[in-house]
């Protein structure tokens, strides 16, 4: 099993208010082996379009509680397995999360 932590996200979320809202995240993956790490690297700008147009519609509300953390991890981790076909990732986990 490997580690790799993926560079930081910074989006502005949805919110009724009309305010800015930030989302910060720092998010490591667990892989197999180190054979997907090779994977990974050229698919980096795929990752990080799929980052930003996935948590830009989120609103803050999306993400409270134990709940709203599992959902996000777990449709990270659907989009991440679908970028990196047929290579796969076996966790997401949420190193950091800022919401300001």
């Amino acid at each position: 099993m490997v580690f790799y932590t993926l560079p930081d996200v910074v989006v502005n979320m949805q919110t009724n208010e009309g305010r800015s809202t930030f989302l910060k995240l720092k998010l490591t993956l667990e892989l197999p082996d180190e054979h997907v790490v090779e994977d990974l690297d050229p698919n980096m700008p795929r990752l990080q379009d799929m980052f930003q147009t996935f948590l830009r519609e989120l609103r803050p509300e999306d993400l409270q509680g134990s709940q709203g953390s599992y959902q996000l991890r777990m449709e990270i981790l659907r989009r991440v397995n679908l970028v990196i076909a047929p290579q796969k990732a076996n966790a997401v986990l949420i190193e950091e999360m800022l919401i300001n």
